[in-house]
């Protein structure tokens, strides 16, 4: 069996509505075939940055445009996969970034993607299906925070 490093990246998609925080996920099905929700992300092109990745992913899965606010905490996972009658394992890093919603329409998705929605924050920690990205989710939060403190708006 050989491993493989494969690295991604991805982002909390958020927008202020109504005067809270509300987050984009995507909805996939897992290798099983079940429904998941998840944050949006990919792999990494040649010469593309984790910035680069993580905006075009963005766009490509959730159909919005969006602007870097901060970086958030990487998530690590192993899984196996399938090529050529070989099974390999994978060691997948992926870096977050939280991205603020600037353009863009939901419909407008790829076809990776079942489905595209907004979720208010409390609603989003509940909804998501891994609890690795459920993490990055709360740090999205303070990482808001943490952003309007510095602009001198908390």
């Amino acid at each position: 069996m050989t491993d493989f490093v494969e690295k991604s990246a991805g982002s909390v998609l958020f927008q202020i509505a109504d005067g809270g925080m509300e987050v984009c996920l995507i909805q996939v099905e897992t290798r099983g075939g079940n429904p998941s929700w998840r944050l949006p992300k990919g792999s990494m092109e040649m010469d593309e940055t984790s910035e680069d990745t993580a905006l075009r992913e963005t766009r490509e899965e959730t159909g919005c445009n969006g602007e870097i606010i901060s970086s958030l905490s990487d998530i690590e996972y192993w899984y196996t996969r399938r090529d050529s009658g070989q099974v390999h394992r994978v060691h997948k890093i992926v870096k977050f970034f939280l991205i603020q919603y600037q353009d863009g329409n939901l419909e407008d998705h790829d076809d990776e993607v079942d489905d595209v929605r907004w979720f208010p924050i409390k609603a989003a920690l509940k909804q998501i299906s891994y609890e690795a990205e459920g993490r990055v989710l709360q740090e999205a939060i303070h990482s808001w925070d943490a952003h309007l403190y510095r602009q001198g708006l908390l």
